[in-house]
């Protein structure tokens, strides 16, 4: 995995340093960078090609990370492409996804050969699951069975071909009633993307998410954390990815065990750059025992997660 990052001079960044973990939440308030940190992971990796995102006065910018202990390096000029450096033959794949608030469309175009991938909006569902029925049914009924347990009532999820190249989810619910997928409501229907995230069998090496809360019931943020943590150690069947989200949700961070997750706290300077540091874990240690990581964050803000800043010379 990332073991640290450091970024100069990329989009609202003067300096960041960091380290990160298998599960690592990104907070802060809007416009404070982590958007921009995402993008700037992506430069790292095979799928990472952006061009000229160099913070206004400088030349250039610099992404680089630890990854098994060796350093690679992403490099942009102003208005060119990026140039890596390191363990090029061993770049990893990312996939970032941002899902829309109302849920991932239940229905996509047929895959003609290979595992589907999932694309940022997480489209292409469809013929994921449709893929597991065919090719993987041992992933697929673990895939089902885990929905069942997470939505009461559930009974099947079908797949259905309403023309040769187009398929599209169907639930089974409540003694036999049949609902086609996206009539779903957008809770269902962002579930139903976590657990196939889950239990997809090519996953990439890292996986980033914008605001995996957005849409869900409450008591269903537990469970999409387990999820995503379950991917960290290949405990739902694939090869470990490393997992990077952003989100505004007190309920997501209570679910955070800092002796192994990052919690990483975003803010923006009077200069207008902005910065990221650890939590503080010795700080918290004196409120976490009466109360949850979220209800600090909540009733303290950000700054009462970190140390206090050092006064400039």
């Amino acid at each position: 995995m990332l073991d640290r990052v450091e970024i100069m001079n990329y989009r609202c960044f003067a300096h960041v340093d960091v380290p990160l973990r298998p599960f690592t939440v990104l907070i802060g308030p809007n416009d404070t960078g982590k958007s921009s940190f995402l993008s700037a992971l992506r430069l790292l990796t095979t799928d990472g090609m952006n061009t000229g995102d160099v913070r206004r006065g400088a030349r250039a910018a610099l992404v680089q990370a630890l990854w098994r202990g060796q350093a690679i390096t992403a490099e942009v000029a102003r208005g060119e492409s990026e140039r890596r450096s390191g363990p090029v033959n061993e770049v990893f794949p990312t996939r970032l996804f941002s899902l829309p608030s109302a849920g991932v469309s239940m229905t996509s175009k047929g895959t003609p050969a290979g595992v589907p991938a999932l694309d940022q909006t997480g489209s292409n569902l469809a013929a994921l699951v449709d893929y597991l029925l065919r090719k993987d049914r041992r992933r697929f009924d673990a895939f089902v069975a885990a929905m069942r347990a997470l939505v009461p009532g559930l009974e099947e999820i079908n797949i259905e071909t309403p023309s040769p190249d187009t398929r599209q989810l169907e639930f089974v619910i409540d003694g036999g009633l049949r609902i086609p997928g996206d009539r779903a409501s957008a809770g269902v229907k962002l579930l139903l993307f976590f657990v196939a995230l889950a239990h997809h069998p090519e996953l990439p090496k890292i996986v980033l998410i914008e605001e995996p809360a957005n849409g869900l019931h409450p008591k269903r943020i537990a469970d999409v954390v387990q999820l995503l943590r379950g991917l960290t150690t290949g405990a739902l069947g694939g090869p470990p990815a490393q997992v990077i989200v952003t989100t505004h949700s007190p309920l997501l961070v209570d679910e955070l065990d800092l002796e192994q997750d990052q919690l990483l706290v975003f803010e923006r300077q009077p200069d207008g750059a902005r910065t990221a540091r650890p939590v503080d874990r010795d700080r918290l240690r004196l409120f976490l025992d009466e109360f949850k990581l979220g209800e600090v964050w909540f009733n303290r803000d950000e700054e009462g997660l970190v140390a206090p800043a050092e006064p400039r010379p």
